[in-house]
């Protein structure tokens, strides 16, 4: 599997509801979407961009290939996405490098700190996922959240994707401010209004690249 990276806590039982609710929620939101797609790339998927952070830094994320989501573990969302378990097959074989999932619980931040604000909508990501190794049942087909991405290295090529929950809109604003993991890891160390790291079976290509204005 691809780099494992380590947990300073699991996600508490405290968040699950307010993550519930944070997908219940997002189903209202139906903003435009920040990024630019392009023609046709790699394997019929469109090409185009979003931003995130790095090391303090907005960066771009250029994507060119559709995203990569085998069973197991078993998902009941058409996209194959399973959130709450790790994946069992990689896109290709050797260490990937981590993508970092920043998903509010509960309240919607300001758009502008929305790398993917569009519910169910962002270029070659699923549209949905099964999150009801989370949430049971009910929750095996729900939309991809709102969210914004945080990175700790340039890398060009594939991804694997942990999520982490921000329950508190003072810690939300914080990362935003930080703009790195490791403003990321001494939040979660404090322990208080963020999940630890949350296993999936997806992957997304991209590369970092520096941002327009950066």
């Amino acid at each position: 599997m691809g780099l494992k990276t380590v947990t300073p806590r699991r996600v508490g039982l405290f968040a699950l509801p307010l993550l519930a609710a944070t997908f219940a929620i997002a189903l209202g939101f139906t903003l435009s979407a920040p990024h630019q797609a392009h023609a046709d790339g790699h394997d019929g998927a469109q090409t185009g961009t979003t931003l995130g952070w790095l090391d303090g830094q907005t960066v771009q994320f250029f994507y060119s290939k559709p995203f990569f989501c085998a069973q197991p573990p078993s998902s009941g969302a058409p996209s194959g996405c399973e959130v709450g378990a790790d994946g069992t097959v990689d896109p290709r074989p050797g260490p990937i490098p981590v993508l970092y999932v920043m998903t509010p619980l509960g309240f919607r931040p300001a758009d502008s700190t929305l790398h993917c604000p569009v519910v169910g909508s962002c270029i070659n990501h699923p549209s949905t996922i099964d999150a009801s190794r989370l949430f049971g049942a009910a929750a095996a087909d729900i939309p991809l959240p709102a969210h914004s991405h945080i990175v700790d290295q340039k890398h060009g090529g594939w991804w694997e994707l942990k999520v982490i929950g921000v329950s508190d809109p003072a810690v939300w604003d914080q990362i935003v401010a930080g703009k790195s993991l490791a403003t990321v890891r001494q939040l979660q160390m404090a322990g208080h209004g963020i999940t630890g790291d949350i296993d999936t079976n997806t992957y997304l290509f991209f590369s970092v690249n520096q941002a327009q204005g950066q």
